[in-house]
């Protein structure tokens, strides 16, 4: 009873400036949390009052605190659930289609509001997309589907191996169509004879140049 009637006794003022604190720290630090040591030193508070604050705060469910170095706002926390880490696929092919080796090279951080179901990355190189805005090294971001819509810009996996284009239907033949005025009528469609629909365009992700 003793140390509830002392931690009610604590300050609201300093309650939230802790809390301003472990958030403007975890902003300047990359998500990094202050230590028992920093608080005590920005609060000017013994090592026994600081850690009071720390489990008021906790118990309020503004802070995460397990105990040890880490601290996480609950501002950080919804910040964590705003994007997903999705993985970096091998390589597509933006023209004829060739092989691709299939391979986590790393991971990329994106806004869950991009994220369409099960999604994966892969990086064009190529001209066969340009018109629409795909370039070399561009990050795809793909949805895994095994259908796709006339008209959707599909990873497929032909009898030559994978490519990236837009898919039609012509009847039930399908056509794999290059977004590149500069390609001749032999080679701006594919009709190919074996047909695996990998998953669907859905954003690029590019530097600015």
């Amino acid at each position: 009873m003793m140390g509830v009637f002392a931690i009610r006794a604590k300050s609201e003022e300093k309650l939230n400036k802790l809390a301003d604190f472990i958030k403007q720290y975890a902003r300047i630090n990359n998500g990094g949390s202050p230590s028992l040591g920093n608080i005590m030193k920005y609060m000017d508070m013994t090592k026994s009052t600081a850690y009071r604050y720390i489990i008021e705060l906790k118990n309020r469910g503004v802070i995460s605190y397990t105990g040890k170095r880490t601290l996480e706002s609950s501002q950080q926390r919804k910040m964590h659930c705003m994007f997903r880490r999705i993985p970096i696929v091998g390589m597509i092919i933006c023209g004829t289609p060739d092989e691709q080796e299939e391979y986590i090279s790393g991971y990329l951080a994106v806004p869950e509001e991009w994220v369409d179901g099960e999604c994966f990355l892969l990086r064009a190189y190529g001209d066969s997309m340009v018109d629409i805005g795909i370039d070399e090294d561009d990050l795809i971001l793909i949805r895994k589907s095994k259908t796709a819509n006339n008209g959707d810009v599909v990873v497929a996996l032909t009898e030559s191996g994978n490519t990236l284009k837009r898919i039609f239907w012509d009847g039930d033949r399908p056509r794999l169509h290059a977004e590149n005025r500069t390609y001749d009528a032999k080679t701006v469609d594919i009709y190919p004879r074996e047909l695996m629909i990998q998953g669907i365009a859905i954003k690029v992700i590019k530097d600015i140049k």
